[in-house]
């Protein structure tokens, strides 16, 4: 009799047991595979951060020609190849982009005719058209080099320009159109630009006048 119960409760327990196996798998199914897909949505957003490309421009050097001067703190810079001319069309602002002319604006650095001067509005005036001028007539369809930033926030490109072994930023200075401008850090080209600066107060010129120094 014993050994009948024995049975019975082994026979009753393995049924049991059978019965909520299934249940049991069931009902943790569901959690395991939502973790699954989540895992799987973590590692394809983690792979897509990893993947995207950095937001800075790599290339820091810009050929082309000088087109024109509209006013004194920035050039207009021709590019010759289409291609290369239209990466920049993602990148800048309207105000910094011709499509027509296929022109890209660069604006100087270190260098400012419209900050440097202050000697009354009309002299301001002509001061500013004056400085652009002398620069288009000067460096009008010249070949340019232009080693850049660009900024991210401002989609526009900041630049030290040259034209052979004349860098366009010192002869502003050194012909008395603009103060050398200090940023954040000092350029390579800090002594150069001290250098055009002393001339300019040597000779007298522009910003250095006689007559604009009382």
């Amino acid at each position: 009799m014993g050994f009948l119960k024995i049975l019975i409760a082994t026979l009753v327990f393995s049924y049991s047991h059978l019965i909520l196996k299934p249940q049991q798998i069931f009902s943790e199914s569901p959690f395991l595979k939502t973790e699954s897909i989540r895992k799987k949505l973590f590692d394809r957003m983690d792979d897509r951060k990893k993947s995207q490309p950095l937001r800075k421009v790599i290339e820091n050097n810009l050929f082309g020609i000088f087109s024109r001067v509209t006013d004194s703190e920035s050039i207009w810079v021709r590019i010759e190849s289409r291609n290369d001319f239209r990466k920049w069309t993602f990148k800048l602002s309207k105000k910094n982009l011709n499509l027509t002319r296929q022109e890209v604006r660069v604006w100087l650095k270190h260098v400012s005719p419209k900050l440097s001067v202050s000697f009354g509005k009309e002299y301001n005036d002509w001061f500013r058209k004056k400085s652009a001028f002398e620069m288009q007539k000067i460096f009008l369809n010249r070949k340019l080099r232009i080693n850049y930033e660009y900024s991210d926030k401002l989609f526009r490109l900041d630049g030290m320009v040259w034209t052979g072994d004349s860098n366009l930023n010192i002869w502003l200075v050194k012909n008395g159109w603009s103060f050398y401008l200090l940023g954040n850090g000092l350029p390579i080209e800090h002594e150069e630009f001290l250098a055009a600066e002393n001339e300019a107060k040597m000779k007298k010129i522009g910003l250095w006048k006689t007559e604009l120094q009382k």
